[in-house]
C-alpha cells in the first residue's frame, strides 16, 4: 500500500508539473501576442509611411511639368506597385495573427477544462477516501471488541478449569479419609470377632459372619478402586482437553496476530491516505484559485481580442478600400502609359507585369508552406493533448479498479471476522456445556457414593466423546481460514503486481511526454529563430528597395528605367530564395551531416557570387547617376554598355545558380526529420560562414 501510495505521489507531482508547462506555454504565447502587437504598430507605421510618401509623389506630379509626365507616371506605377505588395502582406500577416490568436484561445479553454476536471476527480477521490476510512475504523473497532471478548471468555474458562481441579483433588483427599475411616472399622470389627471368640458362641456362626463382613469389605474397596480408576481417567480427559484448547488457543493467537498485522497495515495506509487528502485539498485549492486566475485572464483575453478585431477588421477595410483606388488608379495609368508607350516599351510593361504575377505565385506558395508548417506542428500539440488525456483516463480506471478490489477485500475480510467470532462462540458454549454436565460428589457415605459414580460414567464418557468431536472441528475450521487468508494474500500480491505494471507504464508514457515536450521546444527555438531570421532580412530588403527607388527618382532616361527594374527584381528573388534555402537549411536531420555541411558551403559561395552581382548592380546605379550629371561624354555611354553586358552576363549566372539552389532545396526536403545536438553545430557553422 506504500509503494501504491508513492506511485500516486509520484502521479500528482508529475501533473503539477505538466500544469506548471501548460503555463509557462501560455506566458510564451502570451509573449509572442505582444511582439506580434508591436510588428503590427511597425506595420502600421511604414503604411503611414507610404501614404505620406504617395501624397507626396502626388503633389510633385500636380507643380511638374508636362514634359516630364511619363517618367513621373513610371514612378508612380512602381510606388503603387510596390504599395500594392507591402499592402497584401500586411494583410497575410495580419491573417496569420489573427489564427494565431484563435489557436491560443482554444489553449487556454482546453487548459481551462482539464484543470476543471482534474478538480473535479480529486474531489471525488476525497469523497471515495472518506467513506473507506469510515468503514475502516468501523472494522477497527468491531475487531477490538472482539479480541476484548475472547479475552474474557479466555479467562473464564482457565478459572473454570482451575475449580475444577481443586474439587477433584477435594474428592481425592476425601476419599482417602474414608479409606483410613473404614481400616479403622475393620480393626474394630476383628477386636470384636476376638472378643466374641472369647464367647460361647459357635466357632460356624462366627465364621459366617467374618465372611459376610469379608465380601462386603472386598465389594467396597473394588467399587472404590473402580471410582477412582474412573476419576483419573477423568482426569485424563480432561488434560487431553486443556492441551487440545490450548493448541486452539494458539492458533488464535496467531491468527490474532496476523490480523493486528493487518490492523497495522490499514492504519499506517489510513494514516498516509489522510495526508495524500490534505495535499490533495490543498492542490484543489491551489488549482482553484488557478482557474479563477484563468476565467480571468480568458476574459481579458477575450475583451482586447475583440477590440484588436475590430480595430483590424476597421484596418482592413480601410486597406481595402485603399488597395481598390489603387487599383484603379494604377489601371488609369497603366492604360495612360499603354497609350503613350511604344511598341517596345508595351512589351517591358508586359514583361513587368508578368514577373509582378511571378512574385504573387512565389509569395503565396510560401505562405501556403508556413500554414502547413504551423497546421503541422498543431496537429502534433493537439496529439500530445489526447496522448496526454488518454494517459489520465487510463490512470483514473486503474485508481477506480484499486478502490474496488481494496472495498471487496474490506468485504471478504468483515465475512471472515463474523465466521471467526461465530466459530469463538462454538468453542465457548463447548466447555459450558460440559462443565453442567459434571457433578462433583462431596462428603456422601460409602454406599451412596459408589452409586453416584456407576451412575455418573456413561454421561461422563458422552460429555468427552462430545468434546473430542469439538477439538477436531475447530483445527479443520481454523484450516479453512488460513486457506482463505492465504487466497486473499496471493490477490493482494497478485493487485500490486498490477498496480506496479501500471506505475511503469505511467512512467514510460510520462518519460514519452517529457521527451515530445523537449522536442517541441526545439522546434519553437527554431521558429523564433527563423522568424528573427526573416524579419531581418525583410528589413534589409526594405532598406534596398529604398535605395533603388532614391537611384530610379534621380535616373531621367526613361528608356533605362525597366532594365533596371527587372534587375530589382531578380536581385529580390534571388534573395528570397536565398533566404527559404536558410530557413530550410536549419529543418535537416542529424544522420546527413557532412551532406548538409556541402551543402551549406555551395550555399555560401552562391551568397558570395549575389554578393558580387549586387556589388556589380550599385556600380551601375552608380555610373547612371554620375552620366545623368554629366550626359554628353561618349565614353561613359560606352562604359554603361559594356556594364549592362556585364550585368546580362551576371544575371545568366544567378539564373543558373538558382536552378541548382532549388534542387539542393529539393535535396534538402526529401532529408529526414530534424536532429537535436547536430542541428545547433550546423547552425554554428552556417553562422560563421555567413
Amino acid at each position: 500500500m506504500s509503494y501504491e501510495l508513492k506511485c500516486a505521489q509520484e502521479s500528482s507531482q508529475k501533473q503539477d508539473g505538466t500544469i506548471q508547462n501548460l503555463k509557462e506555454t501560455l506566458k510564451s504565447r502570451e509573449s509572442e501576442t505582444e511582439e506580434l502587437y508591436q510588428v503590427i504598430e511597425g506595420q502600421n507605421d511604414t503604411m503611414a509611411k507610404l501614404r505620406e510618401m504617395l501624397h507626396q509623389s502626388q503633389l510633385g506630379q500636380l507643380h511638374s511639368s508636362e514634359g516630364t509626365s511619363p517618367a513621373q507616371q513610371q514612378v508612380a506605377l512602381l510606388d503603387l506597385q510596390s504599395a500594392l505588395f507591402c499592402s497584401q502582406l500586411e494583410i497575410q500577416k495580419l491573417q496569420r495573427v489573427v489564427r494565431q490568436k484563435e489557436r491560443q484561445l482554444a489553449d487556454a479553454k482546453q487548459c481551462v477544462q482539464f484543470v476543471e476536471a482534474a478538480a473535479h476527480e480529486s474531489e471525488q477521490q476525497k469523497e471515495a477516501s472518506w467513506k473507506h476510512n469510515q468503514e475502516l475504523r468501523k472494522a477497527l473497532q468491531q475487531l477490538q471488541e472482539e479480541l476484548q471478548n475472547k479475552s474474557r471468555q479466555l479467562r473464564a474458562r482457565e478459572a473454570e478449569k482451575y475449580n475444577e481441579i481443586r474439587t477433584q483433588e477435594q474428592n481425592i483427599q476425601h476419599l482417602n479419609h474414608s479409606l483410613s475411616h473404614k481400616e479403622q472399622l475393620l480393626q474394630e470389627f476383628r477386636e470384636l470377632l476376638q472378643y466374641r471368640d472369647n464367647s460361647d458362641k459357635t466357632l460356624e456362626a462366627n465364621e459366617m459372619l467374618l465372611e459376610k463382613l469379608r465380601q462386603r469389605i472386598h465389594d467396597k474397596a473394588v467399587a472404590l478402586e473402580r471410582a477412582i480408576d474412573e476419576k483419573f481417567s477423568a482426569l485424563e480427559e480432561k488434560e487431553k482437553e486443556l492441551r487440545q484448547l490450548r493448541l486452539a488457543v494458539r492458533e488464535r493467537d496467531h491468527d490474532l496476530e496476523r490480523l493486528r498485522g493487518v490492523l497495522s497495515s490499514n492504519e499506517t495506509t489510513m494514516q498516509s491516505m489522510e495526508s495524500l487528502l490534505r495535499a490533495k485539498g490543498l492542490e484543489v485549492e491551489q488549482l482553484s484559485t488557478t482557474c479563477q486566475n484563468l476565467r480571468w485572464l480568458k476574459e481579458e483575453i477575450e475583451t482586447k481580442f475583440s477590440h484588436w478585431q475590430k480595430e483590424q477588421e476597421s484596418i482592413i477595410q480601410q486597406l481595402q478600400t485603399s488597395l481598390h483606388d489603387r487599383n484603379k488608379e494604377v489601371e488609369d495609368l497603366s492604360a495612360t502609359l499603354l497609350c503613350k508607350l511604344g511598341p517596345g516599351q508595351s512589351e517591358i510593361a508586359e514583361e513587368l507585369c508578368q514577373r509582378l504575377q511571378r512574385k504573387e505565385r512565389m509569395l503565396q506558395h510560401l505562405l501556403s508552406d508556413r500554414n502547413k508548417l504551423v497546421v503541422e506542428h498543431e496537429m502534433e500539440i493537439q496529439g500530445l493533448l489526447q496522448s496526454v488525456s488518454t494517459r489520465e483516463q487510463e490512470s483514473q480506471a486503474a485508481a477506480e479498479k484499486m478502490v474496488q478490489a481494496l472495498m471487496e477485500r474490506n468485504l471478504e475480510l468483515q465475512a471472515l471476522r463474523q465466521y471467526l467470532g461465530g466459530r469463538d462462540s462454538l468453542t465457548s458454549q463447548a466447555p459450558i456445556s460440559n462443565q453442567q454436565a459434571e457433578v462433583t460428589p462431596t462428603g456422601p457415605p460409602l454406599g451412596e457414593q459408589t452409586d453416584q459414580g456407576s451412575m455418573q460414567i456413561p454421561s461422563r464418557d458422552g460429555s468427552t466423546s462430545l468434546t473430542a468431536k469439538e477439538d477436531a472441528s475447530i483445527p479443520r475450521s481454523t484450516l479453512g481460514d488460513l486457506d482463505t487468508v492465504a487466497g486473499l494474500e496471493k490477490e493482494l500480491s497478485n493487485a500490486k503486481e498490477e498496480l506496479e505494471l501500471m506505475a511503469k507504464k505511467e512512467r514510460e508514457s510520462q518519460m514519452e511526454l517529457s521527451a515530445l515536450q523537449s522536442m517541441m521546444a526545439v522546434q519553437e527555438e527554431e521558429l523564433q529563430v527563423q522568424a528573427a531570421d526573416m524579419e531581418s532580412l525583410t528589413r534589409n530588403i526594405q532598406i534596398k528597395e529604398d535605395l533603388i527607388k532614391d537611384l530610379q527618382m534621380q535616373l531621367v532616361d526613361p528608356e533605362d528605367i525597366p532594365a533596371m527594374e527587372r534587375l530589382t527584381q531578380e536581385v529580390l528573388l534571388l534573395r528570397e530564395k536565398v533566404a527559404s534555402v536558410e530557413s530550410q537549411g536549419q529543418e535537416i536531420s542529424g544522420n546527413r551531416r557532412q551532406q548538409l555541411l556541402l551543402m551549406l558551403e555551395g550555399l555560401v559561395d552562391e551568397r558570395s557570387r549575389l554578393n558580387e552581382a549586387l556589388q556589380a548592380e550599385r556600380q551601375l546605379y552608380s555610373s547612371l547617376v554620375k552620366f545623368h550629371a554629366h550626359p554628353e561624354s561618349s565614353e561613359r555611354d560606352r562604359t554603361l554598355q559594356v556594364e549592362l553586358e556585364g550585368a546580362q552576363v551576371l544575371r545568366s549566372r544567378l539564373e543558373e545558380v538558382l536552378g541548382r539552389s532549388l534542387e539542393r532545396l529539393n535535396r534538402l526536403e526529401t532529408l529526414a526529420a530534424i536532429g537535436g545536438g547536430e542541428l545547433e553545430s550546423v547552425r554554428i557553422h552556417h553562422k560563421h560562414a555567413y
